[in-house]
Parts: structure tokens; C-alpha cells; sequence
């Protein structure tokens, strides 16, 4: 065999094994955790109620590996510093958060990885408050060894970026504290009218299930519609909403996404309050939660529609009038200079 011959066999022989160990390399390499140039590791945050035991097994829900994460403890004394109440008591915070710091523009994705103990909250609930808060572009996996509520999770997320050096605004923790308890309070008022309304359909438990989780999720929107109708009647008029003007966004908001049979003039008066803040606290409805809102958005909609698929001919009804919501916002103010000019003709 000539040097040629030779030489080419062993470039051959050289390309074919780099071909062969190519896909081991990429997938030990993929096998690693991802490292975000922001935070470095994702952040774990764990319960300072929990037990060495419950640690160990909220650890392994959430699928943590000591060596992969930055840890630290959420105590009585952080649900005081971020939520502004609370007894301070160690006790009551059983459950932990592990956040990933995601690229700008991913948007907020929360997973329930025990949905079974998180008894109050769904995760597109706490998608929202996590918004108004003014946390953006993450991952959170949200797990409990015991049954809770949920509420103090939030807690576990501003605990995990302020460890990355990521500061959040106490009034903005604040109003998405207060969020989160009075959407799942009004959430919970639509659910039980909505079963008083619709007792003749006769609905499975697992259906009943579907239903009440999509009713959650419209209300959601809701509320995404009602910041995205607040920042565009600024934009367009150059000044915040009035009480009355605020009350015709709400009411709007409502009727798209077909629950306003479902809810008291209670919580109308509790959502109309909320708007009025969103109004008053400094980025709320700045350009970089707005974009947060379409992510979450689509999110909301998916859910919505698929439960609906799910729930058959009654399910249609949940959809509602989201095939239409792309002029939801373009024409909300001309609502509004209607009514209010029929008002003084």
C-alpha cells in the first residue's frame, strides 16, 4: 500500500470514530446542567419548616442535586419582608421552589410538581402575582411533602432572585401577595356559582375537575386583560383611568372570557379595587411586564381550550369569545367614550 492509499485509510478510520463518539460527546455534554450567565446555577429554596427528613424527600420531587443548585432557606421571617404579614413562625413554611433563571424574552413557567399538596393554587395562578411582583423569564418548579395552600411560595421566588443579586420591590411583592389571594378567593366564588348554574349537566368528578381549572384559568386572563386595557388607555389618553372607567374595563374583561354571570358585585368591587392599584405602582404595567402578559397569555389560552376540547359541547362555552379577543384591546376605549358619552347626551 503507497503513503496516499495509507493515508487516506487513516483519515477514514480517524473521521468514522470521531463520527461514532460524536453522539456520546453531545449527549455527556447535554447531560449537565445548563449554567445561566445571569445566576450561574438554578436556585433552590426550601422551607425552613421542613424536617432533615422532608428536606431530602422535597429534594428529591424537585429533582435537586446538591451539586447543580445554589440553596438556601425561605423562613417566617422573608413571608414578613416580601408579603408584609405573617406571624414570623418558621412552622408554616413547608414549601420550597427550585427557580431557573431563564434567557430575557422566555416568559414566566411554573410547574406543580405536587399538585396533589398544593391544595389552593394552580400553577397559571401564580403566573400573574409572579409578574406584578416583577419577576420575569423563569422556570419554577413548586413541590410540598405536605398539603398547603400554596400562598408562601412566592416567597421561595423572590428569596431565589434576590440571592442572584436580582432586588424585588417591596410594594410590588406587596400588591402581588394581595393578588394572588383575592383572584383565588374570587376564582373560588365563580367555581361555586358556576356548579349553582350548571347542576342539571350532570358532570363527572373528573370533568367538575376540568371545569373548575378552566375557570380558574379564564379568570386569569381576566385579569391579563384588565393590565393590558389599564396600559393602553394611558398610552392613548396620556393619564390613569377613573374608578368609572376602570369599573367598564373590568366589566369588559369579564364578558370576553365569559364569566360574568358567575361573578357577585363582591368581586367585581375587590377586582375594580386591585385595577385601581395596578394603576398606582410603579411598573406594573410597564412595557416589560406587558410582554410577560402575551407570554403568559398564550399559555392561559392553550389551557383553556384544551380543557374545553376536553369537556366536550359543554367545553364551548369555556372558549368563549377568545377567537376574538384580537380586537379586545384596540376597541376597548372606544367602548369606554361610548358609554360615557351616552352618559351626557
Amino acid at each position: 500500500m503507497n503513503f496516499k492509499k495509507s493515508f487516506a485509510l487513516l483519515a477514514v478510520t480517524i473521521f468514522g470514530v470521531s463520527q461514532l463518539n460524536t453522539p456520546l460527546a453531545l449527549a455527556t455534554e447535554n447531560s449537565s446542567p445548563v449554567v445561566n450567565e445571569r445566576w450561574g446555577k438554578p436556585t433552590f429554596v426550601s422551607g425552613a419548616g421542613l424536617t432533615s427528613t422532608q428536606l431530602q424527600e422535597t429534594m428529591k420531587i424537585l429533582d435537586v442535586n446538591p451539586n447543580d443548585v445554589t440553596s438556601t432557606t425561605a423562613t417566617g421571617a422573608d413571608l414578613i419582608k416580601y408579603l408584609g404579614s405573617g406571624s414570623g413562625d418558621d412552622s408554616v413554611m413547608l414549601s420550597s421552589v427550585l427557580v431557573t433563571r431563564e434567557n430575557a424574552g422566555k416568559g414566566i413557567n411554573v410547574d406543580i410538581v405536587t399538585p396533589e399538596n398544593i391544595t389552593s393554587i394552580t400553577a397559571d395562578q401564580y403566573k400573574n402575582p409572579l409578574i406584578t411582583a416583577g419577576i420575569t423569564d423563569a422556570t419554577i418548579k413548586v413541590g410540598s411533602v405536605v398539603r398547603v395552600t400554596g400562598e408562601s411560595a412566592l416567597t421561595g421566588v423572590y428569596k431565589a432572585f434576590e440571592k442572584n443579586g436580582e432586588e424585588v420591590n417591596a410594594d410590588r411583592a406587596q400588591l402581588a401577595q394581595d393578588e394572588l389571594e383575592i383572584s383565588s378567593q374570587i376564582a373560588q366564588s365563580i367555581i361555586n356559582q358556576s356548579n349553582k348554574v350548571n347542576e342539571n349537566q350532570n358532570l363527572t368528578d373528573s370533568e367538575q375537575e376540568k371545569l373548575d381549572e378552566a375557570q380558574k384559568t379564564q379568570l386569569s386572563q381576566t385579569l391579563v386583560d384588565i393590565k393590558k386595557a389599564l396600559a393602553d388607555f394611558k398610552e392613548q389618553q396620556g393619564k390613569t383611568a377613573t374608578k368609572e372607567e376602570v369599573q367598564k374595563i373590568v366589566d369588559d374583561a369579564l364578558a370576553k372570557n365569559n364569566i360574568s354571570e358567575y361573578v357577585s358585585s363582591a368581586d367585581i368591587s375587590s377586582l375594580v379595587a386591585l385595577a385601581q392599584r395596578y394603576q398606582t405602582t410603579e411598573g406594573v404595567l410597564s412595557k416589560e411586564s406587558l410582554a410577560q402578559l402575551d407570554k403568559i397569555s398564550k399559555g392561559f389560552e392553550k389551557t383553556i381550550n384544551n380543557l374545553g376540547n376536553e369537556l366536550g359541547k359543554f367545553g364551548d362555552l369555556l372558549k368563549g369569545k377568545l377567537d376574538g379577543s384580537k380586537g379586545f384591546f384596540a376597541g376597548i376605549w372606544e367602548n369606554i367614550t361610548s358609554f360615557f358619552g351616552n352618559l351626557f347626551n
